[in-house]
């Protein structure tokens, strides 16, 4: 699992998870994740198994966007209409085992941009590249389906991202 800054606490994130789950009295989803789950989890989840069905779907986020797939997986979903995007932040994290939690989840396309944030001469956009944030409120699924739909690519995104950042740093 990922974590919003450098060096993620995985021994800490561990002993929560396994007091959380010492907690659980069956193996019902709607129970799991009723005693352990972020609401996020089981809204994001219902959107999912109904909107597959008719349309496809890109889930926009990081490991938490695997926590939804895999409650997905036991109530329902059309794989064949699903993805998950994310930054490559997320998938070169090498404690957040996002393409290994995905393959064991689900057959579904993970999708992973570079906003070459490195390069930014903004250090609040730069910070995304050190290792925090990494994502947030699904930042790669966005600039991977505004990609898709303007025809933009990943070099374009770092002059329009700083653009704005610029924008509303300067309204304030």
């Amino acid at each position: 699992v990922s974590s919003s800054i450098p060096n993620n606490p995985v021994e800490l994130k561990n002993q929560i998870v396994n007091t959380a789950l010492e907690r659980i009295t069956g193996n019902n989803p709607y129970h799991v994740i009723s005693e352990v789950g972020d609401p996020m989890i089981a809204f994001v989840t219902g959107m999912l198994s109904s909107a597959s069905e008719v349309t496809k779907v890109m889930l926009a986020g990081g490991t938490q966007m695997t926590a939804v797939l895999a409650f997905a997986s036991k109530i329902g979903f059309n794989e064949q209409n699903t993805a998950i995007g994310t930054t490559s932040y997320i998938t070169d994290d090498e404690t957040a085992n996002f393409k290994s939690l995905v393959s064991e989840i689900a057959d579904i396309p993970a999708i992973a941009v570079n906003p070459r944030l490195v390069n930014s001469k903004f250090s609040g956009l730069k910070a995304f590249s050190q290792g925090f944030a990494k994502e947030g409120v699904g930042a790669g699924g966005s600039i991977i389906a505004s990609m898709i739909k303007t025809g933009n690519n990943a070099t374009n995104f770092l002059p329009l991202a700083e653009k704005e950042y610029h924008r509303l740093f300067t309204s304030l």
